[in-house]
């Protein structure tokens, strides 16, 4: 995978505290739990723009999974604090292209992790990656499961250059 330009809209950052049992028997985070963190900054993301999924539903599709891609570029390991920015790279037709990045972060003073939310269009998270990812997401219907295509006012949502109030 190519280096993850920065996104050109805005962008949603979500963090998570490795825990002890996501570690793989070498004491590093398992790949299988990244693709925990992709997912669920995916969904918060989604939300924080209004689009839970019973708005999703009512819409009458949901977004499923088509393929991921994830480069693991560095370890992580138990109580690191890592950031996930995730941002819409693109939306045509079914098809949504979702990237992210994962940095490690150093817990800032007084001890809290900092919240989780929007970004600025153009914002990107300090540090170097330890993962690139993207995932392609189709677009289908809640009735039937077939593609269909993304509403505009998802494509607008997630493609907007403006960060939400």
């Amino acid at each position: 995978m190519s280096a993850t330009p920065l996104p050109p809209h805005a962008g949603y950052s979500a963090y998570f505290r490795v825990r002890h049992h996501e570690m793989d028997v070498l004491g590093h985070v398992n790949n299988a739990v990244y693709l925990h963190y992709l997912e669920q900054a995916a969904i918060q993301h989604s939300s924080a723009l209004g689009y839970d999924t019973p708005h999703l539903s009512a819409l009458g599709g949901l977004f499923i999974a088509r393929r991921h891609e994830i480069d693991y570029l560095r370890p992580a390991v138990a109580d690191d604090l890592l950031q996930v920015v995730t941002w819409a790279a693109e939306m045509t037709g079914a098809r949504a292209l979702r990237e992210y990045v994962i940095v490690r972060r150093d817990l800032p003073a007084g001890g809290r992790v900092p919240a989780d939310g929007p970004l600025a269009p153009g914002a990107a998270p300090p540090g170097d990656p330890i993962v690139r990812a993207r995932t392609l997401w189709v677009w289908v219907g809640v009735a039937d499961g077939r593609p269909r295509r993304i509403p505009t006012e998802l494509r607008a949502a997630f493609l907007a250059t403006q960060v939400p109030d």
